[in-house]
Order: C-alpha cells, then sequence, then structure tokens
C-alpha cells in the first residue's frame, strides 16, 4: 500500500486534501455545545386550580394524572409538586436514548384518558403536556426605567409582539415567566351583594352569560327566492373588552324596567391576573422570562435564534420600555469552547518546536506540519455520522490526539532519514523504511483502539459523558495510520533530501550541537541510573511499593466528583422566610437584600429578584422568592469575584440584612439540563400510609442526621406541613335547611 502512495504523490495529495475538505464541511455543520447531550428526555405537564390548597390539588389533580402517566413505556422516573397556590407540575423522565417526540405523545396520551376525571375547573383551564427540561439557559428581563408601564402592561406587550415567536423556535420547551397576564379585574362588594340579594355565583354566570362569542348567521343566503340580490353576513357583539362594556353587565331586573349592573356591587379595573409573583431588574419593576430548552436541544443554535428574535423586538419596543439579558449560559459554553481551541492551538506549535529541535531539519519538520491537521480535520466528518457535536470533551480529545497522531508521522520521518544517511536515495529510503515500520503503526492504531472503544460501550449517563470523547481518539487514530500509510510517505519521498556533510555550518547547527551534546549527557547518565537500579533489583521494587502506597493514599484522600464546578458567570439564591410569611414582608426583606447585593457584591452586572418562587421545590410560594446575579465577563473580575467568593458575599449580606430569612447561594450545576441546583436529590417515598404528620416527623429526623455528617452541608426538604392555614367549618345542615346550595358557598 505505502509502494503505491510512494511513487504516486499527487494522488495521495488530492486523498488528503479530500479529506481535509470534507473534515471541514462538516465543522462548520456541527453544532456546538458544552457537553455531548446527556440529559435525558423530560416531558413536563402542568396545570392550575385556582383557589385550591396543595393538599387538594394532590388529591384531585396529581393522583388522577399520575395514576394514568405510571408506567408509560421507556418511563425512568417521574416526580411531581403540588402547592398552596393550586399549581400542579409533573416532570416525566425518559430513559436516556428515547426518541423525546414520541415520549411526549405517549405522555400526552395518558394524560387524555386523565382529563375526564380532573374537575370542572381544571379542564377549562386545561393541562398542558411539553418537551422540556431545567436547563435555564437564557433569562430576559422587560422593565421600563421611567416607570410609566406597569408589570401587566409589560407581561402582555410581551406576549403579544414576540413571545410566540420565541415560543416556535426549535428547541424551546417552556418559559419561565416572573409575571401575572393581563386581564380584567372585578372586586366584588359583599355587603352591597347581600343588600340586593345577589350571590358569588350568580354574578359569575351573568359574566359568562354575557360575555360570549355569538354566531350571526347570514341574511338571504341560499335557499333562498329567485328574487333575492343581495347577501349580508351578520355580526354581533360577543366578548367585551373595556371596562365601561363589563361594568354594564346585568346582573338582575325587576321586570319594570330597573336593573342592577356589575358596577352596582363591584369595583371594575384592569390589571394582572395574579399577584403571587412579583419580580425586579436592578430595583426597578419587571417581567422576567426564564428561556428552557428541550432535552435534545442544541444550545448554541437555539439561543441564538432567541437573541435574534428580542434584537429584532427591541426596534419596535415604545419608548420608556427596555428588555435587558439577565444571564446567557451559551456565553459559559463559548469561553469553554475558546480555551479549548486556544489550548489546542498551543499544543500543535509546541509538538511543532518539539519536533523540529529533536529532527532539526525544517523538511523533517514540514511533513508532520502538513500530515498531523489531516486526521484531526478529517475526524469532524466521523461526527457527522455518528451524530457527535464539537464540545469540550471531543475537542479535548482532539488536544491529547495531537500528541498521539504525530507519532506516526515522526516514526516514519525517523526510519526514512536513517537510511538516508545509508547513501540512499529518498525514494529508495521511504521504501524500506516503510517496509519496515507499517506494520508497527498498524498495531499502533489497533492497540490505542483497543484501549478507548470499549469505553464507548459504557452504560448510563457516563457512557454517554464519554463515548465522545473515547472515539474521537480512535477515529483520529485511525485517520492518523491511514495518513501515514499513505500521505506522510509520499511527502518523505518528496521533501527529505540527503543531508550534505560538506555544508557549511549555520547558528542553528551550532545550536543543534550544543543541544545534541547536552542530551547525549542526560542520556549517558539515565542509562546509567537505570544499569544502576538493573544491579539493585531490590532497591527498585521497594521504591515501586513506596510510590503505589502514596498513589493510593491519595487517592483516598482527594474528594472525587462526577463533574467539577464551574464558574459560569452566574448564580442564583434561594430566600425563604417562615411559614405564613405574607407577600409583602417577603418582597420588603428581598428588596432590602437586593439593594444591598448591588451595593456591594464584586463584579457584578445584573440582578434579578423574584418574590413568590420558591427555586429549591419548583412552585410558588408567598414566603419564597429568589435572586439571580449574573456576573461581568471573566476578564474583567478578579478573584475576589469569582463565583465561589460571590457565593460567599451573598452569604454574608443574607446574615446581615435577612437574618430572620433562610438565604441558600448556590452555584449553577455543571451539567446542562440536570437540573437548576447543584448536589443531589432523594425522594422519600410513603409505602406504609403515613399520615403528613409523621412524614414530617420521619423527614426532619433524616435531615437532621444527614446535616450530622461531615462531607455533607445544607441538606433541606421542601416537605413541610406547618404553613398557616385558615380552615372553614361548613354546616351542612344549616345549609340545606336555608335552602343555600353548597355550591354557591364553595364560590364564596
Amino acid at each position: 500500500m505505502a509502494k503505491f502512495f510512494i511513487h504516486r504523490p499527487i494522488f495521495a495529495i488530492v486523498v488528503a486534501l479530500i479529506i481535509v475538505l470534507v473534515g471541514i464541511l462538516a465543522g462548520i455543520q456541527l453544532p456546538i455545545a458544552q457537553y455531548p447531550q446527556i440529559s435525558p428526555p423530560t416531558i413536563s405537564v402542568s396545570t392550575n386550580y385556582t383557589g385550591a390548597n396543595a393538599e387538594v390539588v394532590d388529591q384531585t389533580i396529581a393522583q388522577v394524572i399520575e395514576q394514568q402517566v405510571n408506567g408509560t413505556q421507556g418511563m425512568d422516573y417521574m416526580s411531581s409538586n403540588s402547592d398552596d397556590t393550586g399549581r400542579y407540575s409533573l416532570s416525566v423522565v425518559f430513559e436516556v436514548g428515547t426518541d423525546s417526540d414520541m415520549d411526549s405523545v405517549k405522555v400526552q396520551n395518558n394524560v387524555a384518558v386523565a382529563n375526564a376525571s380532573l374537575p370542572s375547573a381544571v379542564q377549562s383551564i386545561g393541562v398542558t403536556t411539553r418537551k422540556s427540561s431545567n436547563q435555564m439557559a437564557l433569562t430576559l428581563a422587560m422593565y421600563s426605567p421611567d416607570g410609566r408601564y406597569d408589570r401587566a402592561f409589560m407581561k402582555n406587550y410581551a406576549d403579544i409582539y414576540f413571545m410566540d415567536a420565541v415560543k416556535r423556535v426549535d428547541g424551546v420547551g417552556d418559559i419561565q415567566i416572573f409575571g401575572a397576564d393581563y386581564s380584567m379585574r372585578i372586586w366584588l362588594n359583599p355587603d352591597k351583594l347581600a343588600e340586593l340579594d345577589l350571590t358569588v355565583g350568580q354574578v359569575v354566570a351573568a359574566i359568562n352569560e354575557q360575555n360570549q362569542q355569538a354566531a350571526a348567521g347570514t341574511i338571504g343566503a341560499m335557499p333562498v327566492s329567485n328574487g333575492q340580490e343581495k347577501q349580508y353576513t351578520g355580526k354581533i357583539q360577543g366578548r367585551l373588552t373595556t371596562i365601561e362594556e363589563f361594568s354594564n353587565i346585568i346582573l338582575k331586573s325587576d321586570g319594570k324596567g330597573s336593573f342592577v349592573r356589575l358596577k352596582d356591587v363591584a369595583r371594575i379595573e384592569t390589571g394582572q391576573k395574579a399577584y403571587n409573583i412579583v419580580s425586579k431588574f436592578n430595583g426597578q419593576a419587571a417581567v422576567g422570562f426564564g428561556i428552557q430548552l428541550t432535552s435534545d436541544a442544541n444550545a448554541m443554535t437555539t439561543v441564538a435564534e432567541v437573541r435574534e428574535i428580542i434584537e429584532q423586538a427591541k426596534l419596535d419596543l415604545p419608548p420608556g420600555l427596555m428588555v435587558d439579558q439577565i444571564f446567557d449560559s451559551t456565553d459559559y459554553i463559548r469561553e469553554s469552547i475558546e480555551e479549548v481551541a486556544h489550548t489546542f492551538i498551543e499544543a500543535l506549535v509546541l509538538v511543532v518546536i518539539v519536533i523540529f529541535v529533536f529532527l532539526q531539519s525544517w523538511r523533517a519538520t514540514l511533513i508532520p506540519l502538513l500530515a498531523v491537521p489531516v486526521s484531526l480535520i478529517g475526524t469532524f466528518a466521523s461526527f457527522m455520522l455518528l451524530d457527535f457535536s464539537i464540545n469540550t470533551l471531543t475537542l479535548f480529545a482532539m488536544v491529547l490526539a495531537i500528541g498521539l497522531v504525530v507519532d506516526d508521522a515522526i516514526v516514519v520521518i525517523e526510519n526514512v532519514e536513517h537510511h538516508m544517511e545509508s547513501g540512499l536515495t529518498p525514494v529508495d529510503a521511504t521504501e524500506r523504511a516503510m517496509d519496515e515500520v507499517q506494520g508497527p503503526v498498524v498495531a499502533i492504531a489497533f492497540v490505542l483502539a483497543a484501549v478507548f472503544v470499549p469505553v464507548a460501550f459504557l452504560g448510563g449517563m457516563t457512557g454517554v459523558l464519554y463515548k465522545q470523547f473515547a472515539l474521537t481518539i480512535a477515529i483520529s487514530m485511525g485517520l492518523s495510520a491511514f495518513v501515514a500509510l499513505t500521505l506522510t510517505p509520499a511527502l518523505c519521498a518528496l521533501i527529505l533530501k540527503p543531508k550534505d556533510p560538506e555544508k557549511k555550518k549555520n547558528i542553528f547547527d551550532k545550536a543543534f550541537d550544543g543541544f545534541n551534546n547536552w542530551f547525549e549527557r542526560t542520556k549517558n547518565s539515565y542509562v546509567g541510573i537505570v544499569a544502576g537500579f538493573i544491579k539493585r533489583s531490590g532497591l527498585a521494587f521497594v521504591c515501586l511499593v513506596v510510590v503505589c502506597i502514596l498513589m493510593g493514599f491519595i487517592y483516598v484522600r482527594l474528594p472525587s466528583t462526577f463533574v467539577p464546578e464551574e464558574d459560569q458567570g452566574f448564580f442564583m439564591t434561594a430566600v425563604s422566610l417562615p411559614e405564613g410569611t405574607s407577600m409583602n414582608h417577603t418582597q420588603e426583606t428581598i428588596n432590602k437584600l437586593g439593594a444591598a447585593v448591588m451595593k456591594e457584591m464584586p463584579g457584578l452586572q445584573a440582578c434579578m429578584t423574584a418574590v413568590g418562587f420558591d427555586i429549591l421545590s419548583g412552585g410558588s410560594k408567598p414566603s419564597s422568592g429568589i435572586i439571580v446575579c449574573s456576573l461581568k465577563s471573566w476578564g474583567q473580575r478578579g478573584k475576589e469575584a469569582s463565583i465561589d467568593a460571590c457565593i460567599g458575599t451573598m452569604f454574608r449580606l443574607g446574615a446581615q440584612y435577612a437574618p430572620e430569612a433562610m438565604v441558600i447561594a448556590f452555584n449553577m450545576p455543571a451539567l446542562p439540563g440536570l437540573g437548576n441546583v447543584g448536589g443531589w436529590s432523594m425522594q422519600l417515598q410513603d409505602m406504609a400510609g403515613h399520615t403528613n404528620e409523621e412524614l414530617n416527623e420521619i423527614v426532619g429526623r433524616i435531615v437532621a442526621k444527614a446535616n450530622q455528617r461531615p462531607e455533607l452541608q445544607g441538606v433541606r426538604t421542601t416537605f413541610n406541613i406547618a404553613s398557616p392555614t385558615v380552615e372553614y367549618e361548613i354546616d351542612r345542615e344549616k345549609v340545606k335547611l336555608l335552602g343555600v346550595e353548597l355550591s354557591d358557598i364553595f364560590t364564596a
């Protein structure tokens, strides 16, 4: 094989150029990510039961839906959350490698079976099923610097003008909105209702009756008499839109021309549909938007498309309204890729320098400089076939592969030069050298493949994570062996020239002579040491045992982790006040803490606060809130503004400005798509029918014991039954005695 290419160098060069071109074209089209697609497909199910507490939501929604969803084909596990705002959310996690689109269809079909058993109020709202993950890739804030727009207007503007376009972007799974929909608010006066002998149910029925779209038909449509000349489409006012139209809704009539209208018993105004979440951006009233991706999304492409939509929307924003970025997780991905690329270039330069110093010929150095990129760039072509991405692991594998693939070229070049020193021509020397080394070159490729390829067969998340790393090295080594048998010998026959012993030495030759003398002395010293150890094999064995013991000791002492934490340029803080704390007091506490953060946090770029959202449980809670802090770019801040230092500052500020609250600042997980909170979590399942009080006691004991372990810190639970409630005791006999409908009491 080698002789064929030695005598046909143009063919070898053309083959190498084809490999490079295919690799470049593939590299341009490949997706870019931080890590391989590691997060399992996740399907989210959500709905809302207005006015219901967590226990009612669990009994009427969670148990009904989960009974149908449980056991869905390919499902790994599911976890749900019910809170006192009536919100229900379910995450169904499937096995890694399943088709997320089919997973979504399966879950949706099972949820449809459960719909008939849900409360009518929930059926009217609907149950949403979509592909999603917990990864919040991009967070935006819409705010009014001069305060001319309120949160209801901002949320409504975003929904109308650009949020629909964002939802259509491929890869966007869900949008976590820290705000509420625009709505017509009707505040009833119970005294006037009683005075006019009206119930809340009657008011609701009147609004539903007089606020509906109606079909008015057609006048003059067929079949009509032959003399009909005109045809008109009927039109009638349906949905009410203004405060005045709602105010004039008729609730009651005495039959003599006197009416009781809605404005007689209520105050009507436009505002937010709910006030359970209040957010601020840099201290100003705002609406936050957290863009969550699907589990199979390409983060770089998806976020780039979302940012493009936002930039277009900024051009049409009314005066006094702005949209700013809080954080973008792809900034960290981009920085990581750039750092690996810099390492790649540095490694390539170092390899060239080492080759030039030891081979001491620019012709010999040029050959691996041409051959090595062919192997590395050609590896990108295999990424398209294997559905790989350009990520930190594949690039890191290519960095390591530089030192491996260059060995094949060096083996060929060194052997060719050895035979040229015997007086052979470059072509004859190359033929003889290839007869000797082509077997070892192929053997090296197979040996390295035997080392790395088995890693690709590891199961679970570890296998997914390191499969691309292992196969990248194996494929680059295979290409390197092919190049060493084709392009490298062809270049050796073309480029290498015999050394002229009568050539006058230049400054480089003198430097090389000094280096060779030093290297020869070093080699002789090393050989002497090895010879001494051979004579004292017992001492060598003792040294080996000592080294192994030290390795074992260090291995046991060093902390271990799946993936090390990284400074991603932003962090979150969960703020929790005692159960039963009102939103007003929670907002006052978080506002004070947020102001301190903006004043004292080093390297801060932007800060968003959201009151009423509990990131630890993923639900709504009036006594909880979050603070999202994004930091300046990595080059603009020093060690005092590192992620660990900022988290430490946040804990200090929490103890100083919010001593009554539990303030927990945390870095984001290093692996995207596996949650918003680092660490690990477990679920305590009740298999014996315990009461909530008994479960609360058991959970408390587990958390207390866990916090006593030195290797664990911040162990906490979201299960809490201590939240104060108001219980209404209804005398059902008196209700029936008075002829009152029980449903009217529930509605009231």
